[in-house]
């Protein structure tokens, strides 16, 4: 116990030194004076923590679900503006709970003495990490103050098991009470990382809870795109889009182009921020070929075939994609861990990936066996496939069907969760 104090100090004065530096960054100036001040913070009988977007999802299931028998206080804190947004949009639906009263904020810097201060305050029942966020200097004073934590949905690539396998003895004395993987192979990473003070179970993966039974089919979002988004002329989604893979990205629209002209074809970057660097790429494409394109936010009318769309509005994609005869999902054309592709198979349409889905592992090959997605080993792959579709169209339902059987098989994870909470949270 003396060596980690040690190592707790230690960790604490390296946070001092960085502080500083992290305050003149683009990247902490709206959120930095909230990261340091552990004033905002009040008593609390669930803290929940997720770094993003995903991690959001999976916690608005969680509370979709909770069923309190008083009125209870929810924390919930992100590392991103994406997890913060999710967690707010979903806090605003009918889903929502009127009898939890909640906060939503960015989890402090994990400084000690700063997570220290607001773990006194928020004293909370109970702690629910989602996924894989491990933060030291939060699980040092977790324990210290023994608050009771487990790891939901738990997760572990590759690359993280090795780097936190490397600093083995920091983490067995700060473990979580209760770990939650969402595999055999993840079970074992945890429990070689943590030794054996934690309990470690295998659950569903609470992802499949949160893709809905059948298609939604009424929305405005729904209306809307049907406005813009004619019924005979077929659209290919190339979805979730990263920075790495975009020179792939400029030779399957150029493939898509030659292939089967006759299309529109949208483009869900995903990350806003890279809209200007493939508008200039999309104005290039559209000397060479004559192909139209268009920002979304600026379509007001029907498109027309021969048509590309940059999406450059939020929250859409999802609902894009029952719109689709066949669909590319990225961060799958380099080692980026992978995205989403349950939506869009879901929603109907013919769903082809690229070979690196590390970050998809909870998913088992039956998925692939079964012809449900498809899966290219590069861009050329993709391509083929894609106009394959467009030239003789799935049946929808039928992709639908066999997608839902897939995901009822593996759905339970939520309730599994939300009985572990109740049954660990402190009065």
């Amino acid at each position: 116990m003396k060596r980690q104090k040690v190592i707790f100090n230690l960790y604490n004065i390296a946070w001092k030194i960085l502080l500083p530096f992290l305050k003149r960054t683009s990247f902490f100036k709206d959120n930095y004076p909230l990261r340091i001040t552990p004033d905002i913070f009040k008593k609390t009988d669930i803290w929940i923590h997720g770094a993003s977007g995903g991690e959001a999802y999976i916690a608005t299931e969680i509370l979709k679900h909770l069923k309190p028998c008083s009125p209870q206080k929810i924390l919930y804190t992100a590392t991103t503006i994406q997890g913060i947004k999710v967690m707010e949009s979903f806090c605003q639906t009918p889903d929502f709970n009127p009898d939890i009263d909640y906060k939503i904020t960015w989890l402090p810097f994990d400084m000690p003495a700063i997570i220290e201060q607001v773990v006194k305050k928020t004293n909370p029942g109970i702690m629910v990490l989602l996924e894989t966020e491990l933060w030291p200097g939060l699980l040092y004073m977790l324990k210290k103050h023994k608050i009771k934590t487990i790891i939901i949905n738990g997760r572990l690539s590759s690359k993280t098991y090795l780097r936190y396998l490397k600093t083995k003895f920091l983490w067995e004395n700060i473990s979580p009470e209760i770990i939650l993987a969402t595999s055999e192979k993840d079970k074992q990473r945890f429990k070689n990382i943590f030794g054996k003070k934690a309990q470690i179970g295998i659950m569903p993966n609470i992802k499949f809870d949160a893709i809905p039974s059948t298609t939604e089919t009424k929305s405005s979002i729904m209306v809307q795109l049907a406005e813009i988004l004619p019924s005979d002329i077929p659209l290919s989604i190339l979805a979730s889009i990263r920075k790495e893979e975009e020179n792939h990205l400029e030779k399957i629209i150029q493939y898509l182009i030659q292939k089967f002209p006759d299309q529109i074809i949208a483009i869900f970057p995903k990350h806003m921020q890279r809209i200007n660097p493939l508008s200039k790429m999309l104005a290039r494409l559209a000397n060479k070929t004559g192909i139209k394109w268009q920002l979304k936010s600026m379509i007001n009318n029907k498109l027309d075939k021969k048509t590309i769309i940059l999406w450059d509005t939020f929250g859409e994609l999802k609902h894009a994609y029952a719109f689709a005869t066949t669909a590319f999902v990225g961060g799958s054309l380099e080692p980026l861990g992978g995205q989403n592709f349950l939506e869009p198979v879901i929603s109907g349409a013919a769903t082809i990936t690229g070979p690196f889905l590390n970050s998809f592992k909870w998913i088992n090959k039956e998925i692939f066996n079964s012809n449900i997605v498809f899966k290219a080993q590069n861009a050329h792959e993709v391509g083929k496939f894609m106009v394959q579709q467009l030239t003789n169209p799935p049946d929808k339902e039928k992709i639908k069907q066999k997608s839902l059987e897939y995901i009822r098989k593996n759905q339970g994870g939520t309730a599994l969760a939300i009985k572990i909470i109740n049954k660990n949270l402190k009065n």
